[in-house]
């Protein structure tokens, strides 16, 4: 898959799923009237289902994860800031978008001049 092919698919995917988003979203208000009373629902789902409270667990970690690996990419490709509380607060389309534009990390990070070790040496 080519730099451009897999770019777009990025974007397409992000846009897509931005869209999911919105959709459920508003569905959510839809069936729940109020944040609140939707909020005071998925407490009480996560009370009373314990494979839905692992799941969020899970989520949870992931969502770690993740975050810690972008914030060190971020730093890394001297990119800004702003990427990170944009996935925490939106979830994947901001990480998705971040994907799409990343430089090759092989041509940055991988390089010796370039790493972070050699940042360190200096």
């Amino acid at each position: 898959m080519t730099s451009r092919t897999r770019r777009l698919m990025l974007f397409a995917v992000a846009a897509l799923f931005f869209a999911y988003e919105q959709w459920a979203f508003y569905t959510w208000m839809q069936q729940h009237g109020t944040v609140s009373t939707g909020l005071a629902h998925a407490w009480m789902t996560l009370r009373q289902d314990p494979m839905v409270f692992m799941a969020w667990n899970d989520m949870g970690v992931f969502t770690v994860l993740v975050l810690v690996w972008l914030m060190r990419d971020l730093r890394t490709h001297g990119r800004t800031i702003w990427w990170w509380p944009a996935t925490l607060i939106m979830g994947c389309p901001p990480l998705l978008v971040y994907l799409a534009t990343r430089t090759d990390a092989s041509r940055h990070a991988g390089a010796p001049e370039n790493g972070p070790m050699a940042a360190r040496a200096r």
